[in-house]
């Protein structure tokens, strides 16, 4: 049987034609003096008007189920520019993508357009292998002033030029099971529960934590790596890097960062609390939540068309809890032209529908990410009011609380290379901080600030 998502993300693809070619048309709403909405742009330009034929390559990565967006956005596009022929090549995760991204650069033989993981963009833009997208995109009249997320359009922006348009800008939040937990056990007969506005303290989410703990069943879950740390880092003010322009070190040792550390690993190494490795490598973190015995996770909006699908299940989000002043850091991606593209117009043009209200609008129906977009974020094309989680706010509201990452290329291997003393402060029966936390300092610095090669004078 055909779900209830499916049809009416079919209803859109099927209705985009109309709705576009009025655009095109110059046509307006049922008031006729209103004019179009930017963050709609008409496709007036080479890609309509020429009678050429055109193939565009596009790659995206994701999961069977999250792809399926991309290929109803590919036919939506393609009903309005009957001469575009859009062909998806598709990789199971942004890191897969990214990979044979590099190959194809390397053989001049890349996809016109590709969806790009935030991480990977410093090494395209240091090898200038893409190309910016703000003069394209304003010639089709795209808004940038309000229409998009302000934070996900200047994580993409380097050397004064949006080098990406920003598509999926997903916040870490909390996903809790509400069988296990309710907010108003957290308080005082007299007090407010916490609740999805005003977030939790640190506090409130361990004895939350703690609470939902007995038996065969643990609180909670936080991976062990540095971007999920990041955020209760900056949340007790500290700061992950002396430097976020330019870092040349990691600051886990810096007394506001340890500070932080001490009270999430006082939770995490807890037995009781979260689960093993040994528990871990046996049930994965997800399937525990899934089934009941887990209280607690950390994800983004990726996960929550995992958890939907699974029967009986209540479920519900909140913000990141709090040590000082709420932080989260979000997992970006969004929409290249590559550097090679013998289609630059058309592929602009595509960026344009795409990250505006009709094709957002369509990626946003199967729940798995963020739009950048903001009246689509807004709209119910993402917040799904009949749906799990009910709380959709929590995932705007994160946008605008999210850290950026450092845009450097070697922040992915200064992620590899800490993950493994990560994993042992949350796990080794034993730990020194004061040590570990130095060594992990010391292993970012060649990375962050490697030598320059000596000239040998002759």
């Amino acid at each position: 049987m055909e779900s209830a998502v499916s049809s009416v993300r079919k209803c859109v693809v099927a209705t985009t034609v109309a709705a576009m070619c009025a655009t095109i048309a110059g046509c307006t709403s049922a008031d006729s003096d209103k004019p179009v909405a930017s963050s709609s742009p008409s496709l007036s330009s080479s890609a309509s008007a020429s009678p050429e034929p055109v193939t565009l390559r596009l790659a995206v990565y994701g999961n069977e189920a999250s792809v399926a967006s991309y290929d109803d956005l590919a036919l939506a596009f393609q009903n309005n520019n009957p001469n575009v022929t859009v062909e998806i090549e598709h990789a199971p995760d942004a890191e897969a993508a990214f990979s044979e991204l590099l190959v194809e650069y390397e053989a001049r033989d890349t996809p016109d357009v590709f969806l790009l993981d935030h991480r990977n963009l410093p090494a395209l833009v240091e090898d200038q292998r893409v190309l910016p997208v703000d003069a394209l995109l304003e010639e089709r009249q795209v808004d940038f002033g309000d229409d998009f997320q302000r934070d996900a359009l200047e994580a993409f922006s380097e050397s004064s030029a949006l080098q990406c348009m920003p598509h999926d800008v997903s916040p870490l939040v909390v996903y809790y099971n509400e069988e296990l937990l309710s907010l108003l056990s957290l308080v005082a007969i007299d007090e407010d529960p916490p609740n999805a506005v005003d977030g939790w303290s640190w506090e409130q989410f361990s004895a939350a934590a703690r609470q939902m703990s007995r038996g065969r069943i643990h609180g909670v879950y936080i991976e062990p790596n540095l971007e999920t740390l990041s955020p209760f880092i900056a949340s007790a003010g500290g700061e992950i890097v002396d430097d976020p322009q330019s870092p040349t070190t990691l600051l886990m040792s810096d007394e506001d960062t340890r500070a932080a550390l001490e009270q999430v690993l006082t939770l995490v190494r807890d037995p009781e609390v979260t689960p093993s490795r040994g528990e871990l490598e046996r049930q994965g973190a997800v399937t525990r939540f899934k089934k009941g015995k887990l209280g607690m996770i950390l994800g983004t909006r990726a996960l929550t068309p995992e958890l939907r699908a699974k029967e009986s299940l209540n479920f519900e989000v909140m913000p990141l809890p709090s040590l000082g002043r709420y932080h989260t850091i979000a997992s970006m991606n969004g929409y290249c032209i590559s550097s090679q593209s013998d289609n630059v117009a058309v592929a602009a043009d595509f960026l344009a529908f795409a990250t505006g209200r009709v094709g957002a609008t369509i990626t946003s129906l199967d729940g798995y990410v963020v739009p950048s977009n903001v009246e689509v974020a807004l709209s119910p094309a993402f917040t799904q009011p009949s749906q799990q989680p009910r709380n959709s706010s929590v995932f705007n509201e994160g946008v605008r609380r999210s850290d950026p990452t450092p845009f450097i290329k070697e922040w992915p291997a200064v992620l590899r290379a800490t993950q493994p003393l990560l994993e042992r402060l949350f796990y080794s029966p034993v730990i020194d901080l004061d040590t570990q936390l130095e060594q992990i300092d010391l292993i970012s610095q060649p990375i962050l600030s490697p030598e320059e090669p000596k000239t040998v004078v002759e």
